[in-house]
């Protein structure tokens, strides 16, 4: 699944050739069913898809949200199934510097690691936090260079932030979680000349292990999405840029990680 940020879209992209084609594409609304959401980032969790939005394209400020949806529908729109507003719950930022990437961690590997919760100073404890599901969701709020955990009340609206830690870069713009080498990947785009970094868990707390450049073949694209995937075939696993720029056309460029 990809997102395009205006009008606000979602894709559903599947491979053919050497090039990733869209099979089907919704224009996105807020739950009342008006507005064009700024959609930067999505991800797919047991709970459904989930776009993280700046603002509404149709308005002037900043507008926060993430919003749930269930593609499948023949028709060329979706309104979203619930929606979380947490614009008065972060630091004010610029409309266009607000919630960037959006990712999933499920509570088993949280709980392994023993996850702090920044508001109880213990571990953090996922029956403290009924309806949210099975997993934390993780929003870089591009322009504060942030990583703000939340569980998410699934009926829609309600949220408990649970920790906020530095994304290793002045700005994020993408989220990764991979959860075969269990490392928190932040993506900085062309401002960072399009460095990388991962975070592991260590003592509670995700912290930055390693930053890595660019790879050495591609220009300074603004790089605006990351994925890996999960499965591994003659040592390596496929990766995937979204360049918001569409530099010669191109919006997706794909690369390797050694398995």
């Amino acid at each position: 699944m990809a997102v395009k940020n205006g009008p606000g879209t979602l894709h559903r992209l599947v491979r053919s050739g050497g090039s990733w084609q869209p099979a089907a594409g919704w224009k996105l609304h807020y739950r009342d069913g008006s507005g064009d959401p700024d959609a930067e980032g999505v991800v797919v969790t047991p709970d459904g898809v989930f776009a993280a939005t700046e603002r509404d394209n149709n308005e002037d400020g900043s507008r926060l949200k993430v919003l749930r949806y269930h593609p499948g529908s023949t028709a060329e729109s979706l309104d979203a199934a619930a929606e979380w507003d947490f614009t008065d719950d972060l630091p004010a930022v610029d409309d266009n510097g607000g919630f960037e990437g959006i990712t999933w961690i499920p509570d088993s590997f949280l709980t392994a690691g023993g996850f702090r919760d920044d508001r109880t100073k213990v571990p953090y404890d996922p029956a403290a936090h009924p309806g949210h599901g099975t997993g934390l969701y993780f929003l870089g709020l591009e322009d504060e260079g942030r990583i703000h955990a939340y569980a998410l009340d699934q009926a829609g609206g309600g949220f408990t932030r649970v920790a906020s830690f530095s994304a290793g870069f002045p700005n994020v713009m993408k989220l990764e979680f991979d959860p075969v080498t269990g490392s928190l990947w932040s993506l900085c785009d062309d401002t960072c000349s399009g460095k990388s970094a991962t975070l592991k868990l260590s003592g509670g707390k995700f912290t930055v292990t390693a930053t890595y450049a660019r790879p050495s073949k591609m220009p300074n694209y603004n790089n605006e999405g990351f994925a890996i995937a999960p499965a591994c075939s003659a040592g390596r696993r496929t990766v995937v840029w979204s360049d918001d720029g569409n530099d010669g056309g191109h919006a997706l460029r794909t690369g390797t990680l050694t398995c």
